[in-house]
């Protein structure tokens, strides 16, 4: 069995065509559970960097606010 991506790519190339129009009911499921899970994904991975964020600038606020008063006082105008 061909994997999905590829015959994806493949198909996208046949004249006349989306890259989707030649896959079965199943492909297409299969497919959008896969997108599905890797949006889950990131999702939560980007949950996770905006809370490491938060939790940098808040070490920061409490231990060196000198340092983003500094940052303030570069910016160019």
């Amino acid at each position: 069995q061909m994997d999905l991506s590829r015959r994806k790519d493949s198909l996208f190339r046949v004249a006349g065509g989306g890259p989707f129009t030649q896959l079965t009911h199943e492909e297409l499921i299969t497919l959008v559970v896969r997108q599905q899970a890797d949006l889950s994904k990131k999702d939560c991975k980007i949950n996770e960097l905006e809370d490491y964020i938060d939790n940098l600038l808040v070490r920061v606020i409490e231990e060196k606010p000198a340092i983003l008063q500094a940052m303030n006082t570069t910016k160019p105008v």
